[in-house]
């Protein structure tokens, strides 16, 4: 059994993950358990550990990671993720990020790096990437033909009261991971146009293809995808979060048994990339971005 170090309990993803494998109705149990949690908010940590059923609250971040074969980075906000991650990848743990992977490109290129210099697996992904729904599209994609587009559709910000919740890789993230799972990596530039209810980015492709995300300032929650190829298109809505997080911790897992990624890395760098140009391209007035701009 796969025993997880977990850091990080200010999210609702702490219990979402955790009760995947801790409680005997969650579909993984018997395949991992988290067995130690860290969080800031020492009774905040023990109330989720009651929960969640899981064994150890610890007082460090380096006990949580102590004696475990997968460590899990699951703060809420991503500025907090670096640190954590160091701790996890030099002790060559294999390590998942939650999303976003951090707020800086720096801090990403930075997190890749020291994965390659320890050997330890590294992923980070928003769980829509592995969302039933989308996965299903997927399936059908083959007979689509040749790809042309894919529009993806989401909040722009999250509605909770801390600032950081509005910084646009917090809730950008999904649509712009959406898209980058339909239409596989080769962006290379994005042009942004922001209005007080939405951005509209185009995301350029090295192949002629063109994605857009459409982020909107204010809506109800959800996620919608459409893809459209030279013989035929579809559409996903996601609503069911018990499948994508079941399907990607399932795959996490996986990624600690056989200190394989799910996924290359470079895919999460290319889609954090693609948010980075996205907001810098609304910043400076819709100028065209390249991704090379935020090459390490």
């Amino acid at each position: 059994m796969i025993r997880i170090g977990m850091i990080g309990a200010d999210s609702t993803h702490t219990e979402a993950w955790s009760r995947l494998v801790n409680l005997p109705d969650g579909p993984l149990y018997g395949q991992a358990q988290v067995v130690k949690l860290w969080g800031e908010d020492g009774d905040q940590a023990r109330a989720k550990a009651i929960d969640c059923r899981i064994p150890a609250v610890v007082d460090t971040p380096a006990e949580a990671l102590a004696g475990v074969d997968l460590a899990m980075i699951v703060n809420r906000y991503g500025d907090d993720h670096p640190p954590y991650a160091r701790l996890a990848l030099e002790a060559g743990l294999p390590t998942f990020v939650d999303k976003p992977f951090a707020n800086q490109m720096e801090d990403v290129h930075d997190l890749v790096s020291l994965a390659q210099e320890r050997n330890a697996p590294l992923t980070s992904c928003s769980a829509l990437r592995y969302a039933g729904e989308v996965m299903e599209l997927q399936e059908k994609m083959d007979g689509f033909g040749p790809l042309n587009c894919a529009i993806v559709s989401g909040a722009a910000a999250g509605d909770f009261p801390d600032p950081r919740a509005k910084h646009p890789f917090f809730y950008g993230i999904h649509a712009t991971e959406l898209l980058h799972t339909l239409l596989g990596s080769g962006a290379q530039a994005v042009t942004t146009r922001r209005t007080d209810r939405c951005d509209i980015a185009l995301v350029d492709y090295r192949d002629g293809r063109q994605g857009i995300v459409n982020l909107l300032h204010k809506t109800p929650g959800f996620y919608h995808a459409a893809v459209f190829g030279a013989e035929g298109r579809g559409q996903a809505d996601v609503v069911d979060a018990n499948r994508f997080y079941a399907g990607t911790l399932a795959r996490v897992i996986e990624m600690a048994a056989g200190r394989e990624p799910p996924f290359p890395v470079a895919w999460a760098v290319e889609v954090m990339a693609t948010m980075a140009a996205l907001v810098r391209s609304a910043e400076e007035g819709g100028r065209t971005v390249p991704l090379s701009e935020f090459s390490p």
